[in-house]
């Protein structure tokens, strides 16, 4: 993988649908995906330098407890909160066994500050919620046309923190307790030409990290592709593209007679 610097990601999807080129992968772009819109959060748009996404976000109430918030496949926010010490892995459920749910005080807070809900749509919400899980079995989930409050759970959690783990999904804690996470999302797109009926990949992220392979055919063992053959089609892709062609020769492919 090389990092190229700088790329109009939107510009290389174009060039690529213009070309004729296939492109895959759950996030291609990101305005016709499933996410959290994350709005204004100038740490994240200085660190990302780029369009991103939240895929999720889960507030801990303990160790085995917490309350998740994503978006499913109709766009809505689904709210589930988990309890992993009611779970049917945990053993029978039974009458003595403490509710599933978390303390009233701290649901009501996390759904209030996170739906953008006053007092009493919080109460409601918790309510239905509840109603959900009869059984006490350790999952409930609801859906809402409330949209995830990014900025202020993402504050929440930066103010309540004493140490943060940063990847693809930060990990906040305060001291040994885990607070809660959220997970990013940036576009990235696989785009493939089929040349001679091999298929050529390159793996191209927002961020400006790219990435080529060959996937040549069934009974291609023992076969190899010259050199100069791969090394202009790639070119050609990288022009197509709008990508810096020069860079093709820093990228090293993984190569053995009989598989790429």
């Amino acid at each position: 993988m090389v990092n190229i610097g700088p790329i109009n990601y939107n510009s290389v999807v174009t060039k690529a649908e213009k070309a004729g080129y296939e492109l895959s992968g759950p996030y291609t772009r990101l305005d016709k995906a499933n996410l959290i819109e994350p709005g204004n959060v100038e740490s994240l748009e200085n660190r990302f330098k780029t369009d991103y996404r939240v895929s999720r976000v889960a507030l801990y109430y303990n160790l085995n407890t917490y309350l998740e918030f994503k978006k499913d496949e109709n766009n809505q926010t689904l709210v589930t909160l988990f309890n992993y010490s009611h779970h049917n892995d945990a053993g029978d459920i039974t009458s003595q066994m403490p509710s599933m749910f978390p303390d009233d005080s701290w649901m009501l807070k996390m759904l209030g500050m996170s739906l953008e809900l006053n007092e009493t749509e919080s109460g409601e919400f918790l309510k239905q919620l509840k109603n959900e899980s009869p059984d006490q079995k350790g999952v409930a989930s609801l859906t809402t046309k409330e949209n995830v409050d990014f900025p202020a759970v993402y504050a929440y959690l930066n103010q309540s923190k004493t140490t943060t783990f940063i990847g693809s999904e930060d990990k906040f804690y305060r001291n040994d307790q885990k607070l809660g996470c959220v997970g990013f999302v940036i576009p990235e797109t696989t785009i493939t030409r089929i040349n001679n009926s091999n298929k050529y990949n390159i793996y191209v992220s927002s961020s400006g990290f790219v990435r080529a392979d060959i996937a040549m055919p069934i009974g291609s063992a023992g076969k190899e592709i010259p050199e100069e053959e791969y090394i202009t089609v790639f070119r050609e892709m990288f022009e197509n593209l709008g990508l810096p062609a020069e860079k093709v020769d820093e990228i090293k492919l993984n190569y053995s007679p009989s598989i790429w």
